[in-house]
């Protein structure tokens, strides 16, 4: 799975799948290490709930033994980030 880490965008966010049926979204500047994926875990799914966001961000480290796929997607637009855009 690292050589695969390697060649992602450290600045977008990350979906991680795994091999317990979960899915994590980490917010952009997550890290990879020897052992695992580490950053903020900003979303879950599990499919029986179905997707979750979380308020607040929250640390979390995956390891690299469950994860089945992990891949960049966009993190949505927040209203600061809304606000901020108008602004200019």
């Amino acid at each position: 799975m690292s050589g695969v880490l390697e060649l992602l965008p450290h600045d977008m966010g990350l979906r991680v799948e795994l091999d317990t049926n979960e899915t994590y979204y980490l917010k952009s500047g997550w890290a990879e290490r020897c052992d695992g994926i580490y950053g903020l875990a900003c979303g879950y799914v599990d499919y029986v709930e179905g997707i979750t966001w979380f308020k607040d961000p929250a640390r979390i480290a995956i390891m690299n033994s469950h994860v089945k796929l992990a891949v960049p997607w966009e993190e949505p637009e927040t209203e600061t980030t809304k606000q901020s855009e108008d602004a200019k």
